[in-house]
């Protein structure tokens, strides 16, 4: 960061918050990792490391088929391994210390490649073409590990990293001194929080300042207690597959992981729009229903929620916007059946028509003219980019145009306040089944805050294609 960014962020307070029980991660087992981690279909080959590394070489073992493996649960071989794969595959050169959480790398990617997906879709693409895209990571802990993979997978992004300095004094030092390690000083600034009364709100920088953060993230201690974190224990089938060799700051926080992140939502609701959209991982599945009680409590509809799957490890995450930005589909994508009540409405409604895309191309151009809707066609894509500032779709809207062909003025109600729009969509045409003739209509809300408007909308839409062309059921 600069020194006039740096300045504007000095005031930020965080709270420690970084760390995680076991996390007993498997890296050759990668079939559900995000689709961009690296190691997804190309796993790390624990004989080249050992071999480049000399460091690596006494933890690398073989079976008797002939296969690598290193012992999980030695602190030491995990700690190399996590080494070597940030010089190797990130030049990032790190010292962590043995007493603290050792971050398992493909987990961290799968979470940095989440919020890269959340910021993507929701940030204007001149901003992420030409603007810093700026991020917190809440409770940085000693290997500072967000703020680093992702200004080096990111050559916009810049972080703001908390800790907090009575409890967290080793690891702030230690995150420091990595960042400075590795030339990043100028986009990471590790701010120590003097206080553990707040987690994100500061005197100036938040109250004050013009910058706004695109997103934060946290990844908090699981457990309220180590009694709790036992009984987890007992009620695992499995032993647990890696070493724990996390301090009691990093595995416990009065309340656990729900009321950090409960603490994170109150403080949301002044901040508000200060940031795009705050986000924290989970360890616990029963903590992801309970936080999205407390967010529909606080009329929050505007969230997401994705699941984490690296080897033998689950977890979530989930975030937040008071924003009119819409993410796709693909950033909130909770598979488990126990989440169902707990997923997020709705932005994307589809109809498959037994009809060809040229058809229906003509068809919806001369709709959306209709409807007086602005936007642009990209041909290539099939996808239409809508603005739409008059409701011109409703009963009364059309009553009254009937009766009333002359008269120009639209009714208040259905009209958007100057400057602004009602809402934004994106509808794309693509084929259904190339063994048939159908065609599927996509039509996904991007913008706006009236999700009842959007939906009367695509209703309207839905109607009117059903009428024209017949429905695949």
């Amino acid at each position: 960061m600069s020194s006039n960014d740096t300045s504007l962020i000095k005031g930020v307070l965080g709270k420690r918050t970084f760390a995680e029980n076991a996390e007993t991660e498997d890296i050759n087992s990668h079939n559900q990792m995000h689709p961009r981690n690296r190691y997804k279909d190309k796993p790390p080959d624990f004989s080249v490391l050992a071999f480049k590394y000399s460091s690596f070489y006494p933890f690398v073992h073989y079976s008797k088929e002939g296969k690598p493996y290193i012992d999980y649960k030695n602190p030491e071989a995990v700690r190399e391994l996590t080494y070597c794969l940030l010089r190797d595959d990130f030049n990032l050169v790190l010292d962590i210390p043995l007493d603290t959480l050792c971050p398992p790398i493909p987990s961290r990617l799968n979470y940095i490649h989440w919020i890269e997906d959340l910021v993507s879709s929701t940030e204007s693409h001149e901003d992420l073409d030409q603007n810093t895209i700026y991020g917190i990571d809440i409770g940085t802990g000693a290997s500072c590990i967000y703020p680093l993979l992702g200004c080096t997978l990111n050559k916009n992004w810049a972080f703001l990293a908390t800790g907090n300095t009575d409890i967290d004094k080793k690891a702030v030092t230690y995150a420091k001194e990595n960042v400075l390690r590795n030339n990043l000083d100028e986009r990471i600034t590790v701010h120590q929080n003097k206080t553990d009364k707040k987690i994100l709100m500061s005197e100036s920088m938040i109250r004050d300042s013009t910058l706004k953060f695109s997103f934060c993230m946290c990844n908090p201690p699981f457990y309220e207690s180590q009694e709790q974190y036992e009984r987890g224990l007992e009620n695992k089938k499995a032993s647990p597959h890696s070493v724990c060799t996390g301090s009691s700051n990093e595995m416990f926080t009065p309340g656990g992981e729900f009321q950090f992140i409960k603490d994170i939502l109150e403080e949301s609701l002044t901040l508000r729009t200060k940031i795009r959209w705050y986000t924290s991982k989970m360890g616990r599945l029963e903590t992801v229903n309970k936080v999205v009680r407390e967010l529909r409590k606080s009329g929050i509809d505007n969230y997401v929620i994705t699941e984490f799957c690296q080897g033998h490890t689950r977890r979530w995450g989930i975030g937040w916007s008071f924003g009119s930005q819409r993410p796709t589909s693909s950033v909130s994508q909770p598979t488990s059946k126990k989440l169902r009540k707990s997923a997020p409405p709705k932005n994307e409604f589809s109809v498959v028509l037994s009809a060809n895309i040229e058809d229906l191309l003509e068809f919806l151009q001369q709709l959306f003219d209709e409807l007086e809707i602005n936007g642009q066609w990209n041909g290539e894509a099939n996808t239409f980019y809508g603005i739409v500032q008059i409701n011109t779709w409703s009963r009364a809207a059309r009553r009254a145009k009937h009766f009333k062909p002359d008269v120009k003025e639209t009714p208040i109600m259905w009209k958007a306040p100057e400057n602004e729009n009602l809402f934004e969509f994106t509808c794309n045409i693509e084929p259904w089944d190339v063994s048939s003739s159908n065609t599927r209509v996509t039509v996904s809300w991007t913008n706006g805050k009236d999700r009842n408007i959007f939906e009367s909308f695509y209703s309207h839409i839905k109607k009117r294609l059903e009428q024209e062309f017949s429905a695949d059921e």
